[in-house]
């Protein structure tokens, strides 16, 4: 008969089963007038943006698709992004977060 202390490592370790192998997923696109969208001023295409030469790189080559935060995902020109909770967003996008990868 099991003892109370190894229920309760039994316990432990099956409380730890759903968080085994989980999948970040973005669920939906970041709208334009989100908070953080509009903080951050993020667009869909960064030929609407005004972007300043950062961290050695020009601003004609900023894109959300070759920034650190972006995860490309399996929708076609869009990705997952940190900087929005994992929220999707336009791969030719920019927001002023902006980070080389």
């Amino acid at each position: 008969m099991p003892n109370r202390r190894d229920v309760l490592k039994i316990a432990g370790g099956m409380a730890l089963i759903p968080l085994v192998n989980v999948n970040v997923r973005a669920a939906d696109k970041v709208p334009l007038d989100d908070p953080a969208a509009v903080a951050l001023k993020y667009v869909e295409d960064a030929n609407q943006a005004t972007r300043v030469d950062k961290m050695g790189v020009a601003g004609a080559e900023q894109l959300c698709s070759n920034c650190r935060f972006y995860a490309a995902s399996a929708e076609e020109g869009w990705g997952g992004c940190a900087l929005f909770q994992n929220r999707l967003v336009a791969g030719p996008g920019w927001c002023a977060g902006w980070v080389p990868a």
